[in-house]
């Protein structure tokens, strides 16, 4: 319950309150709520699983249990990506369902499923680096701060991209965010989605990759 407070008073105040100040296609209500649910899969595909990668490592230390096991590198990652991927994936449906019922302002399309799936796997994949690499659980909010809160804010969630200045548009083209919102704004399946999905599976197999080397040098 919780997890979906915030999401709604993001809907609501500035689905509202300016709604009628800002100039969409299709309506600002959309935009915003494909947004909010972009930023809802980000959020707890990657925050949920560095914290529970870097509590385990630091406080559990069930990854040197894990290294000793006989499962595969790669078999271990792809477990805790798929946890992440979870979460993102159930709290994303949780505002689709609110924002569906509340405020129709979205509706269900392949782009969405799409982008609640591969971008899930592409933030998990982040978070488990984040969360290999971190000294202390609290350094997570540190990686919030400087990578998630201006992906959030300048990604293309809250408002459109095209107002931006240039070298920040240039910007927001390589935020893996500014892929999901895409997908998740987009009611048909076209080039742009394809190349949109691309983006984050690409992304995503590159952290996943790093993640499986940082793990094989896994050492307490």
């Amino acid at each position: 319950f919780s997890s979906i407070i915030s999401p709604f008073i993001y809907l609501f105040a500035f689905g509202y309150g300016l709604g009628s100040r800002v100039e969409v296609a299709g309506g600002y209500l959309p935009f915003l709520a494909g947004g909010i649910i972009g930023i809802t899969v980000m959020i707890n595909a990657f925050q949920q699983t560095a914290t529970s990668v870097s509590v385990g490592k630091m406080y559990y230390h069930i990854f040197q249990n894990l290294v000793l096991s006989p499962i595969r590198d790669f078999e271990v990652i792809f477990g805790i990506i798929g946890a992440g991927m979870l979460r993102g994936i159930f709290f994303g449906g949780l505002i689709f369902i609110m924002a569906w019922l509340v405020f129709g302002a979205v509706s269900l399309h392949l782009s969405l499923l799409a982008g609640a799936v591969f971008g899930s796997f592409c933030f998990a994949a982040l978070g488990v680096i984040v969360g290999l690499l971190v000294r202390q659980p609290d350094d997570v909010a540190f990686v919030n701060n400087f990578i998630i809160m201006p992906m959030t804010f300048f990604g293309g969630s809250f408002f459109p991209v095209d107002s931006l200045p240039e070298a920040l548009r240039v910007l927001v083209m390589i935020f893996p965010i500014g892929a999901l919102n895409r997908l998740m704004r987009s009611p048909v399946w076209d080039e742009s989605m394809l190349t949109a999905s691309l983006v984050l599976v690409l992304l995503g197999l590159v952290f996943f990759w790093v993640s499986v080397l940082f793990y094989r040098r896994y050492s307490e």
